[in-house]
């Protein structure tokens, strides 16, 4: 029987499979795919977007960022738990929604300047897909027919939010004209 400790382990790279990508860039893509604003793209688009994107792991309670910072960026959680939180003047702080694998945000300030209207929070160890702003202008100005599936895309998302929140603010003005008649 031969001696393991005295094997020469060589690995060649004229027999690596240049070709196959690696798992991490496979899951992105898969990740991206399923985001609302990219879900019509082809894989070729996909991969020309997961080429912008930047991956950042956070700690427990480490703060993604802060209410009234400027937005720069957008957020696609791969893993781990996010609260999306806003402080009041009075200081009491309202959690707006816990997030998770797959979910999105931030996606707003990626197309146009402004400050954050809340706080994320990594509530476990969690790692964002993120993308910035000037990148995905980049992009879109480098390839128009790209561009314009990708501004459509946000658009729906935007279009979405727009009649949930329509949607919102005639319950509660329901629920304000019951309780004047009460």
């Amino acid at each position: 029987m031969e001696n393991k400790s005295n094997l020469i382990q060589v690995k060649s790279s004229l027999w690596s499979n240049i070709f196959k990508t690696s798992s991490d860039d496979v899951k992105i893509i898969s990740l991206l795919k399923k985001f609302p604003a990219f879900s019509e793209l082809r894989k070729k688009e996909l991969r020309e977007i997961k080429r912008i994107v930047q991956v950042r792991e956070y700690l427990p309670n480490e703060v993604i960022f802060f209410e009234g910072d400027p937005g720069v960026a957008m957020f696609i959680i791969e893993s781990g738990k996010v609260e999306i939180s806003h402080t009041f003047k009075s200081g009491l702080k309202q959690e707006l929604a816990i997030l998770f694998s797959g979910d999105f945000f931030g996606e707003i300030t990626v197309l146009t300047e402004g400050l954050r209207t809340a706080t994320a929070t990594a509530l476990t160890e969690t790692r964002l897909l993120i993308i910035f702003r000037p990148d995905l202008l980049e992009l879109i100005h480098k390839d128009p027919e790209l561009g314009v599936k990708i501004l459509l895309g946000f658009t729906q998302i935007l279009v979405e939010k727009l009649r949930i929140l329509n949607q919102d603010y005639l319950n509660l003005y329901d629920l304000i004209q019951m309780e004047k008649k009460s």
